[in-house]
């Protein structure tokens, strides 16, 4: 291993995003292909683990749309500076931002 190996790493995907005291993520249902933007309270609707869970907190999210009733759960671990460690989903697929605005303009157009 080099020194320098550690930039040649592939990076993960980035799936949640802290915007003030808000945590976002993005969604698209497998089954009607539906996209949601989901908006998590850091000081309300985050749990502690008290050391019970891979991290410091999480999320435990269940959406279902308007366009059909697909239930999509999500569970996110994450670290004290809000990072992701972990996920689980069913029912859909998170999306990067990137993937959002373009899976949303390309439904607009």
């Amino acid at each position: 291993m080099g020194l320098f190996d550690f930039f040649k790493r592939e990076k993960k995907p980035r799936y949640i995003y802290s915007e003030g005291d808000l945590l976002v993520f993005f969604v698209e249902c497998e089954k009607c292909k539906e996209l949601f933007r989901v908006i998590v309270r850091k000081h309300s609707e985050l749990y502690r683990t008290y050391g019970k869970g891979t991290g410091e907190y999480e999320i435990q999210k269940e959406i279902i749309g308007s366009k059909c009733q697909n239930r999509i759960n999500i569970h996110f671990d994450l670290k004290p500076s809000y990072a992701e460690l972990d996920h689980e989903i069913s029912g859909g697929r998170l999306l990067t931002r990137e993937e959002y605005n373009e899976l949303m303009n390309k439904n607009n157009s």
